[in-house]
């Protein structure tokens, strides 16, 4: 049996399904399988009512009426097999192994529905899905106890033979655009050729699909870590995206779980080594921007602040717009194929009655207006029986793809900015935990435009990742704001109350200023919280103020104020910066590149605090003169406290 030692990874590899005999095959695997799981959940949910409609059994005995009603995996897997024996057209695609394994992602919903979670919410009525949103075929986990033992898909072959196959006298690594269907004489546990899944018992005969490795050299080193050892192949998954490029309009996968842990490239291996350990992180997570200060046993305060850019929002602009373009072609489309399903809009009944009444020809219109509906608000033909076009199709394919090539991006993106983040903070950081569903219900455009969740979760698994590298304790700690109230702390200890719109932090007892974001970030990186416990958040005011009395904290707090002269207020106001900085000498003995204070970078008089930076007109026109990203104007050697990561 392998050693997983709880390492799980999953590879995706591509299949090479362009003839059509193949693809014929793969859509009748795809349509059988969903014919099947819309049986289950139809019954699934018949029954899910008659449970909840029979009061008197379910207080009584919960557990009896679940049974009686066939509310469990058992009974759920015993409905698909009486499917299958009463449909054997459904065998040349589905086999009962699939039906199984269909069947118990059935009742995955169900089970979800019936039962709360640990935040004692439970799902909504288990739903009946649609043929496009049916995408996932699930194969059964190999068994590393007895040999030969992996039914329904199966992967075969080696890299090693693959490559050879596919490898032309200069040593490059091609694959032709059409790959050869391969043949096995024997036993496919005997085969050593290029790479294949294979899946036998369909009534048809089996089912060969040619794998199609990335041939990239940066690729090559991922693909030896997860297929160099095939006792650690797990369990394969088919799965479709749809592909207006790729012949029949989808493209397929085989996502293969291996057991062994993620591939981590050389270059993030070296960043994680490189992490300061020592260091105590904050992060402030706004519906625009995210701030993360952190500092090293109180001194060396440094502040990194994510953001977007104003051609970024012009970009995300554009694309929003060619989004809803995409959007109203297709409605339009819609509209014209199926003219009897829609009502005329006001413009154009007021224009049919005068023509009507000047005696014109009738003219035929695209109908603009709502869909015809019964009394009781339903459609009176579903969406799903209207005649479409095979443009529509390929728009609507379109729109999809490109849905999930912006997702990825922003993922990626994501897990950027987070290894970025943690190699200058370090892998201990603590945030405040804020209900991003409350704001998404009143900033939910901003919110979605900038995804703060996404990236507060990329930070996690990055500084997860980087703690278990070095041998530390680390990750995202959630402080609640019920005991800490960091946005309304000043690190001197004094509490005021401070509007949302004030985006400002202006301290009337020490006459500190700063970014509002900065200062609650500062302030989060002098919490100490329990592992999981955000209710036992304390902050420790005693080592904040001893923190205010270095020089640096106090100027570099102070000129964050920068960020927000031109915003108008509330939190959609989003900041303008995301650049990177300029690169500098790093000091020695400092775990972030920046170079130490000078004595005259602060200028002391007695109405000022003792740390105050002087406002003379020559140093505030050096201020004007300086750029967001660049080195301070006044005195050339103090680094930029914000240091926008993109």
């Amino acid at each position: 049996m392998a050693d997983t030692d709880g390492d799980v990874s999953v590879i995706r590899l591509p299949l090479d399904v362009t003839g059509r005999v193949l693809r014929r095959r793969v859509e009748r695997l795809f349509g059988d399988c969903f014919r099947l799981r819309r049986a289950v959940q139809r019954q699934a949910r018949s029954r899910v009512d008659a449970y909840w409609r029979d009061h008197i059994n379910r207080k009584a005995d919960p557990s009896a009426a679940r049974k009686r009603y066939g509310l469990t995996r058992q009974a759920l897997e015993a409905a698909a097999k009486a499917h299958l024996d009463a449909a054997p057209h459904l065998a040349g695609g589905c086999s009962k192994a699939l039906g199984l394994h269909l069947a118990d992602s059935v009742w995955t919903q169900v089970e979800r529905h019936l039962f709360a979670d640990a935040s004692g919410r439970r799902h909504g009525r288990p739903k009946v899905g649609g043929w496009w949103e049916f995408a996932r075929v699930p194969g059964r986990a190999k068994s590393h106890t007895k040999p030969r033992k992996w039914e329904t898909f199966r992967l075969h072959g080696s890299v090693e033979a693959h490559r050879d196959a596919f490898q032309r006298g200069d040593g490059g690594f091609y694959q032709p655009r059409r790959m050869p269907q391969p043949h096995c004489a024997g036993s496919w546990w005997d085969y050593d050729g290029p790479l294949v899944v294979a899946m036998t018992g369909l009534g048809v005969g089996e089912l060969v699909l040619p794998v199609r490795l990335p041939a990239a050299p940066s690729n090559q080193a991922h693909l030896d870590h997860h297929l160099g050892d095939p006792n650690r192949w797990h369990k394969i998954d088919l799965v479709r995206h749809r592909d207006p490029q790729q012949p029949g309009g989808w493209r397929y996968e085989a996502h293969l779980m291996v057991l062994v842990a993620p591939s981590v490239s050389p270059s993030a291996v070296r960043r994680r080594q490189a992490a300061p350990t020592g260091r105590r992180a904050g992060v402030d997570v706004n519906v625009s921007n995210v701030t993360v200060a952190s500092h090293h046993h109180g001194d060396d305060l440094t502040v990194d602040r994510v953001a977007r850019e104003a051609d970024q929002k012009q970009a995300i602009a554009k694309e929003a717009k060619k989004r809803r373009d995409r959007q109203n072609a297709l409605d339009r489309s819609r509209r014209a194929n199926n003219p009897g399903q829609y009502q005329l809009s006001k413009a154009q009944k007021r224009e049919q009655r005068r023509r009507n009444n000047a005696g014109l020809p009738a003219k035929t219109y695209t109908p603009a207006g709502p869909r015809q509906t019964r009394t009781d608000g339903k459609p009176v033909q579903a969406y799903r029986r209207d005649q479409l076009s095979r443009s529509y199709r390929r728009g609507r394919a379109a729109v999809a793809r490109d849905a999930a090539s912006t997702s990825r991006a922003r993922r990626d993106r994501a897990r950027h900015i987070a290894g970025d983040l943690v190699a200058a903070h370090g892998p201990n950081l603590v945030v405040e935990d804020t209900n991003l569903r409350a704001w998404a219900r009143q900033w939910g455009r901003s919110l979605h435009a900038f995804a703060p969740g996404m990236l507060l979760a990329a930070l996690d698994r990055e500084a997860r990742a980087t703690a278990d590298h070095n041998g530390v304790d680390g990750g995202v700690e959630r402080a609640s704001t019920r005991t800490t109230a960091l946005s309304q702390h000043c690190l001197c200890g004094h509490r005021a109350t401070k509007p949302l719109g004030q985006r400002t932090h202006h301290c009337p007892t020490c006459g500190l200023k700063g970014d509002r974001d900065a200062v609650s970030a500062t302030l989060a990186a002098f919490v100490t919280v329990e592992t999981g416990k955000p209710q036992t958040a304390t902050l420790d005011l005693q080592a904040a103020r001893a923190a205010l009395q270095h020089p640096r904290t106090w100027t570099d707090l102070n000129r964050t104020t920068r960020h927000h002269k031109r915003t108008k207020g509330w939190q959609d106001g989003l900041s303008a910066s995301t650049a990177h900085p300029p690169p500098h000498q790093p000091d020695a003995g400092r775990a972030v590149g920046r170079p130490p204070a000078t004595a005259g970078s602060a200028r002391q008089t007695p109405a000022q605090h003792p740390h105050q930076p002087s406002t003379s007109p020559h140093r505030a026109a050096g201020a004007r003169a300086g750029t967001r990203t660049g080195r301070s104007p006044d005195d050339g050697t103090n680094a930029p406290p914000l240091r926008d990561i993109s």
